[in-house]
C-alpha cells in the first residue's frame, strides 16, 4: 500500500513539470496561432491580387475591343484619299485620253475638209 502513493517532493517535481509542459504548450499555440493569422492574412492579400487581376483582365479585353474598332476605323479613313487620289486619277486620264480623242478627231475632219 505504500507504494500506491508518491512523496511530497515526487508529487512537487510532477507538478514543476506539468506547469514547464503547460508552459511549453501555451508557447507552442501562441506561435502556432501568429503562423495562421500571417497565413489568413497572406490568403486575404492573395485573393485580393487574384479580384485585381480578374478586373484588369476585363479591362484588356475591353481595350483589346476597342483598339481593334479604332483600327477598323482608321483604315477606313486611311483609304478614303487613296479611293480619291485613284478617281482623281481616272479623271485626269479620262480627261487626257478625251482631248486626244477630241485632237484625232479633229485633225480626221480637219484633213477631210481640205
Amino acid at each position: 500500500m505504500d507504494q500506491d502513493y508518491i512523496t511530497r517532493r515526487e508529487h512537487e517535481e510532477f507538478a514543476r513539470r506539468m506547469d514547464s509542459e503547460n508552459e511549453r504548450i501555451k508557447d507552442e499555440n501562441a506561435r502556432q496561432n501568429k503562423r495562421i493569422a500571417i497565413v489568413e492574412e497572406s490568403v486575404n492579400e492573395f485573393n485580393k491580387l487574384v479580384l485585381q487581376i480578374e478586373r484588369i483582365a476585363v479591362s484588356i479585353q475591353q481595350m483589346t475591343a476597342e483598339i481593334s474598332k479604332q483600327g477598323e476605323r482608321l483604315e477606313s479613313i486611311e483609304s478614303k484619299p487613296g479611293k480619291r487620289w485613284e478617281t482623281l486619277i481616272g479623271g485626269i486620264l479620262g480627261a487626257i485620253a478625251g482631248v486626244i480623242g477630241t485632237a484625232a478627231v479633229a485633225a480626221i475632219a480637219t484633213g477631210i475638209l481640205h
